[in-house]
């Protein structure tokens, strides 16, 4: 990469770090579309690794907020999730992975944009596991389906169990594609790249706090991101 893609990531990452530590969610959103038009190796695991430093925050300074019965309970879709999202991406082609990425972003931001708020029953939990872990495998995406799920719930609920859910994605994740011999001295190079990224974003990301709750704050993450998301999309269609 030049110098200035570097740079391009860079601030992508902290952009979207800066809104992950504010509302719970955001740094793939923002991040991704960009990522993944510089190079798709980004995607999924240097960036679900850098965004870990996000999450380790949220399971620190808010693990009170971790609701341990639940989690459990999402563990049970989770496995499912991996195995179909590593199916997905063992047919994709580097224009496919970008489209596939571009397509669930733009698709998530509508459906949150929306308020679409599915019943919550006995299912809710295993099908969050599921969807977390089907959208991180396939580009790093976890925060919508939970998000989509919970969207009742108080950013201070979101981020750490959002975070824990992440945490032990990555690690079946991880393994699975250690195990193939998928996971080379790039992936985590571009991995320590994001996750210094979103370490500075973390430091930026406490003024920002304020503002989560003005109405204005989330349509615009939001906007941003589907208009990343539809970028992504068009490059390669059209």
């Amino acid at each position: 990469m030049s110098g200035l893609e570097v740079l391009v990531v860079v601030l992508a990452v902290v952009a979207g770090a800066v809104a992950q530590a504010s509302s719970g969610f955001g740094i793939t959103l923002i991040a991704a579309p960009i990522l993944v038009a510089v190079e798709p190796a980004f995607l999924p695991l240097p960036l679900m690794i850098g965004g870990m430093t996000v999450s380790l925050r949220h399971l620190v300074r808010e693990r009170s907020g971790i609701e341990w019965s639940y989690l459990s309970r999402c563990l049970v879709g989770m496995p499912i999730g991996v195995a179909l999202g590593h199916l997905a991406t063992g047919t994709l082609s580097e224009s496919g992975l970008k489209v596939a990425v571009g397509v669930l972003i733009v698709l998530a931001v509508a459906l949150v944009a929306v308020g679409w708020a599915p019943r919550r029953g006995w299912w809710t939990a295993p099908a969050c596991g599921l969807l977390v872990a089907f959208g991180a495998r396939v580009a790093a995406l976890p925060g919508p389906p939970f998000v989509i799920l919970h969207h009742d719930r108080p950013p201070a609920m979101i981020r750490p169990n959002l975070a824990s859910l992440s945490l032990v994605n990555l690690v079946m994740i991880v393994t699975i594609m250690a195990t193939a011999g998928q996971v080379t001295a790039a992936d985590l190079g571009r991995g320590a790249l994001i996750a210094g990224s979103a370490a500075v974003g973390l430091v930026v990301a406490p003024p920002v706090r304020r503002w989560v709750d003005r109405r204005w704050f989330r349509p615009l993450i939001l906007s941003l991101a589907g208009l990343g998301g539809l970028a992504v999309v068009m490059g390669e269609v059209v």
